[in-house]
């Protein structure tokens, strides 16, 4: 039956119609043609297949070799293709994983952001994102994901590609440094010392708790402000010649002082290490700061104690010393009370004139004078190794006299082991603290002559020279004695290492020496050869101004013409008040009191003296205080006080003398120059 539909009927007209132009071509000879056309179809179609079938076996060559593991998702979220990659990071083969639904290899914690990935792949948003899988043993591993939508020829989404790196050793060595960073800060934060590191203009580029706690701040308050902004006055150019040394590379520590920020200073010491790029620049610095208040007081009191033992190892010696002429005064003195208390009506009395007497009693007075005055230098001696050096200003001192002083302090010691010998040059002054650089000669003296076994006086020799060296001050202690080991002469500076026997030496002199040369800017060296003795050396800068530092009242030539002044004494001691005034009362008016409200009283009463002798030290009011007081009720007064001091033995008394401009004098006092100093003042 055949329809009558007119498409039915024209396709059938367009069919008849080839058939009959087949069958023309066929008689007119064309019949090779037709062959040829049918036989080449197939080859075409052949080789169309073959390109295809290489096409296809080259791109899944590359999926299945690639180090990335490649998946697609359809629809529902399940698996319709993953290369061996992706299923050998998860332990699956591929067959497994084909159809399986993403859940299955998402750890439930972070199922809910990978359905919001699947969704953002629907709305065309491709995402990179690190994500954890479940593995088919369940243990975890970590995935960098990159997510692309996929879409058919109509551009309807059907699915996502997901292309999956294995970040589990990367992972981890992250979270290793992680750790280590939280462990390095947690030791940076829990340290005792200040850390802080600055970039190469200074500024600060990080700071720990410790320090800024140290300073009186917070680390966010310190960040990016200028290190300098932190430092004393005093302790900036040392900070600023510490960075440019420190900028070639070399490591080293210094100490300075920064600023709290309540204003007080707070000394310190500074590791310092500099900072550079990979191409070697100077970026930065790192210090590591530590409060060395408390070792400073330490040392403070070191150094003070270790004097003290030095002290304590001559006090038999001192003793000897002012026992001979203190017997020699006290002798001298009684004879010659005996001498001119004589009755008047006894048998020598009359017998004898009084230039007898006179000439009975000169010489025992001299003698007497004489062995004062050894009292009196041994007590100064003694005066300079009592101070306090924490306490004590440096200056300019002379090396000379220091080394003189050390040698009658050290002398008991020396005589019975070795002939001294001083070769002392005219020097310059050098700058530095009395006390501390005679607790150096002292402790060089005295280890000189316990080198020196008892009884050979004669065949031994210490010898003392000082010299000028350019601009150094060189002083040298050598001795004849047994020599240090080579073996151990590089562990003489260290502390508490000693070679002497058990409560002889405590092993700290030398240390504490050398940190005292070492402070005032100089060097302590040593050298020693075994059995012929050992030279300890002293290099010490001149001082830049060639001036005592104290304002101690000094003695001139009297003036031709004097004029008799009117002069106040005020001195506690009353044998002192008397003295003074039995001395000055020829030549002037002596008042004496023996309190210093007393002379308080006098002078605001509207009393006027042409000098004020004043003990510096006395009870109730000190000399210091009546200063005070005169200065807002006599000034007039309070300009012509002179200061009689047996020893400035207060923190208090040596800062007074060490800011006023007053001169002073120390006790015993000589009484020709304690004249001769009045005089001046009268002129």
């Amino acid at each position: 039956m055949i329809s009558d539909d007119p498409r039915y009927m024209r396709e059938l007209e367009q069919r008849l119609a080839d058939a009959q132009a087949t069958i023309d071509a066929l008689l007119s000879g064309q019949i090779d043609a037709v062959v040829d056309s049918l036989t080449q179809t197939p080859l075409l179609l052949g080789k169309a297949q073959s390109a295809l079938r290489e096409s296809e076996e080259r791109y899944r060559r590359i999926v299945e070799t690639a180090s990335e593991g490649i998946s697609i998702l359809d629809e529902n979220a399940r698996l319709t293709f993953v290369n061996r990659r992706f299923a050998e990071m998860l332990g699956y083969s591929v067959e497994e994983m084909l159809g399986m639904p993403l859940d299955t290899i998402v750890p439930e914690s972070a199922r809910a952001a990978a359905a919001q990935r699947v969704e953002r792949s629907r709305e065309g948003i491709s995402q990179d994102v690190e994500v954890p899988f479940l593995r088919r043993d369940g243990s975890q591993i970590w995935i960098g994901l990159r997510t692309s939508p996929i879409r058919d020829s109509a551009d309807r989404w059907i699915g996502t590609l997901g292309m999956s790196t294995d970040r589990t050793h990367y992972k981890a060595a992250e979270e290793a440094r992680r750790a280590s960073d939280a462990q390095y800060r947690q030791i940076v934060e829990a340290t005792s010392d200040g850390i802080v590191t600055i970039d190469a203009q200074v500024r600060i580029v990080f700071v720990n708790h410790q320090l800024a706690d140290m300073l009186g701040y917070e680390p966010r308050e310190m960040i990016g402000a200028s290190l300098f902004d932190f430092t004393s006055p005093a302790g900036r150019s040392t900070v600023a010649d510490s960075l440019r040394t420190r900028r070639s590379g070399a490591r080293g520590a210094f100490d300075t002082t920064y600023r709290h920020k309540s204003g007080a200073d707070i000394p310190v010491n500074v590791a310092n290490s500099p900072l550079h790029d990979a191409d070697g620049r100077y970026i930065g610095s790192l210090k590591m700061v530590r409060d060395v208040t408390e070792r400073n007081r330490l040392q403070s009191q070191l150094m003070i104690s270790d004097r003290m033992a030095s002290v304590g190892t001559l006090a038999a010696g001192v003793a000897h010393e002012i026992n001979n002429p203190l017997a020699a005064v006290i002798g001298n003195l009684e004879y010659i009370a005996e001498t001119v208390a004589r009755p008047p009506g006894s048998e020598i009395a009359t017998a004898h004139s009084d230039a007898w007497i006179i000439e009975e009693i000169r010489e025992p007075l001299d003698d007497a004078r004489n062995a004062a005055e050894r009292v009196r230098f041994i007590v100064r001696d003694l005066k300079i190794f009592s101070r306090s050096s924490a306490k004590e200003v440096s200056g300019p001192v002379d090396v000379n006299a220091i080394m003189d002083s050390s040698l009658r302090m050290a002398w008991n010691e020396v005589r019975h082991r070795a002939r001294l010998v001083k070769d002392l040059a005219e020097i310059p002054t050098v700058d530095a603290n009395e006390a501390r650089l005679g607790q150096v000669f002292l402790n060089l003296v005295v280890n000189a002559a316990q080198a020196i076994t008892e009884g050979n006086a004669e065949r031994n020799e210490i010898l003392v020279r000082t010299r000028l060296e350019g601009e150094r001050v060189i002083v040298e202690v050598s001795d004849t004695g047994v020599g240090i080991p080579a073996e151990i002469i590089a562990r003489v500076f260290d502390a508490f290492f000693t070679t002497k026997a058990a409560g002889v030496g405590t092993g700290l002199g030398l240390a504490i020496c050398q940190r005292i040369v070492t402070d005032l800017g100089g060097e302590l060296t040593v050298t020693s050869e075994v059995g012929k003795g050992t030279t300890f050396r002293v290099s010490l800068p001149v001082a830049g101004k060639d001036e005592i530092a104290d304002t101690v009242a000094t003695p001139q030539s009297a003036p031709t013409s004097s004029r008799r002044g009117r002069v106040l004494v005020v001195d506690d001691d009353a044998l002192v008040a008397r003295t003074v005034s039995r001395t000055l009362a020829r030549e002037h008016d002596v008042i004496s009191v023996t309190a210093a409200r007393e002379a308080l009283e006098r002078c605001a009463a509207g009393e006027k003296f042409d000098l004020i002798l004043c003990d510096l030290m006395m009870p109730d009011m000190t000399g210091m205080d009546l200063h005070r007081e005169l200065v807002i009720s006599a000034p007039d007064q309070a300009d012509r006080m002179i200061f009689l001091t047996g020893g400035a033995f207060t923190a208090q008394a040596r800062a007074f003398l060490s800011d006023t401009p007053k001169e002073h004098l120390e006790k015993p006092f000589d009484p020709t120059n304690l004249r001769a100093i009045i005089q001046r003042f009268l002129r």
